[in-house]
């Protein structure tokens, strides 16, 4: 009697640290989707600027290009201008004129376009400045959120290899065959080998124990598991 409750006071030592073992393993098995959320966050971001980037440059570009065309069309009312004093007929000279106040009246549109045009262009790029900064912040607290997991990883990991000694050093006190059960039973219960009794239901099953089984645990003579859950029992 007196060797098992030792074994049982120590088997219950030794879940203490199974415990904080499988709560460590838990904590890791969780590391990587929230590295995964971080780096989903940045993705997001990132495209977000690539296409405001994209959309900036197009009307950049559609700016140039009107401006372009506007500058063709100056360079035609200068050459018809110049003409005008060359013209020999009334009909020439008339044709002309028509010609330099079309393209006068096209190079108004073009200029409020452009002027359109600068609008968007400053304000693409107020809103790319934006998001180039909420990226860059984003960009950063990735990395920061990565070295974060990573040391909690390694700190979890040397906490679990250090448990794991002692914890192993500990159950070598017990009887072999009564550590197997133990080690067996905390792998197939991730952690919960053990569980006290106070009355006569198992306390992890909720399962109604049988006289007999609830005088075996006062006994303290024998290992008592739950028929149903398959725990050690102990009072």
């Amino acid at each position: 009697m007196i060797q098992m409750v030792q074994d049982l006071n120590i088997l219950i030592e030794i879940q203490k640290q199974d415990k904080v073992i499988y709560e460590l393993k838990e904590d890791l098995e969780i590391l990587p989707s929230e590295l995964e959320k971080a780096t989903e966050a940045t993705q997001e971001a990132r495209e977000k600027f690539q296409v405001l980037e994209q959309e900036f440059k197009q009307a950049q570009l559609k700016q140039k290009d009107k401006e372009v065309e506007l500058q063709a069309k100056e360079d035609h009312v200068r050459k018809y201008e110049g003409q005008l004093a060359q013209v020999k007929t009334n009909k020439e000279y008339r044709s002309l004129k028509e010609e330099i106040a079309s393209l006068k009246a096209d190079n108004s549109i073009l200029e409020e376009t452009i002027i359109d045009l600068m609008d968007q262009v400053d304000a693409k790029k107020k809103k790319l400045d934006e998001v180039k900064k909420d990226l860059e912040e984003q960009e950063e607290l990735l990395k920061q959120r990565t070295r974060e997991l990573e040391e909690k990883s390694k700190s979890a990991q040397i906490k679990i290899e250090t448990l794991n000694q002692e914890r192993d050093e500990k159950l070598k006190q017990v009887d072999p065959e009564i550590a197997s059960l133990y080690q067996k039973i905390v792998r197939n219960r991730r952690g919960l080998a053990l569980v006290r009794v106070d009355g006569d239901t198992c306390p992890a099953c909720q399962m109604q124990l049988r006289a007999q089984i609830v005088n075996e645990i006062k006994l303290k003579e024998n290992i008592v598991v739950c028929e149903n859950c398959s725990r050690i029992l102990y009072e």
